[in-house]
């Protein structure tokens, strides 16, 4: 697709890749923090005789260590005139709170507000994308949520762990 071309939602206004997940840059050290504290709590676990917990910390371990190894696929993301769409997910406006940004670099993101049960915020990397350009075209059909100063905690800490 393409800016201006027509899709069965609306003309698309924006559009760009975004990567699945940001793959953030682990050190030797992080691995070693990692791995020391997996394995105390596995000992303390088994310690305890607390089975369940060493099996979580297993299923945790393995997770974290196929996530390593697997690369985040490009996915596309369009602003149309009926919604956003985010993969092969279509969002229409009508189901969006709202959208926020916060650009401070190296943090550029835009935040889409939604309504479903285990997510309430999509959170969109703007990638090489001007924010107020973005701004300016979602304004045309949700409101901008003046408040939301600062990017998600979950998302803060996934960066400051490098999760």
């Amino acid at each position: 697709m393409a800016i201006g071309d027509n899709t069965k939602y609306g003309r698309v206004l924006a559009e760009w890749t975004v990567p699945e997940f940001i793959k953030y840059k682990r050190t030797l050290g992080w691995f070693i923090i990692a791995g020391g504290l997996a394995v105390i709590l596995l000992v303390h676990a088994l310690a305890t005789r607390n089975f369940l917990f060493a099996i979580i910390i297993l299923i945790i371990t393995a997770i974290v260590y196929l996530h390593e190894r697997r690369q985040p696929d490009d996915i596309e993301f369009m602003i149309l005139e009926g919604g956003v769409v985010l993969g092969d997910k279509y969002y229409p406006y009508k189901e969006l709170t709202g959208f926020w940004l916060i650009y401070e670099p190296p943090v550029k993101l835009l935040y889409l507000g939604v309504n479903q049960t285990l997510r309430k915020e999509l959170p969109i990397h703007l990638e090489n994308q001007n924010p107020l350009v973005i701004r300016k075209l979602l304004l045309n059909y949700v409101d901008e949520d003046l408040e939301r100063e600062d990017e998600s905690t979950e998302e803060a800490l996934a960066r400051l762990m490098r999760l």
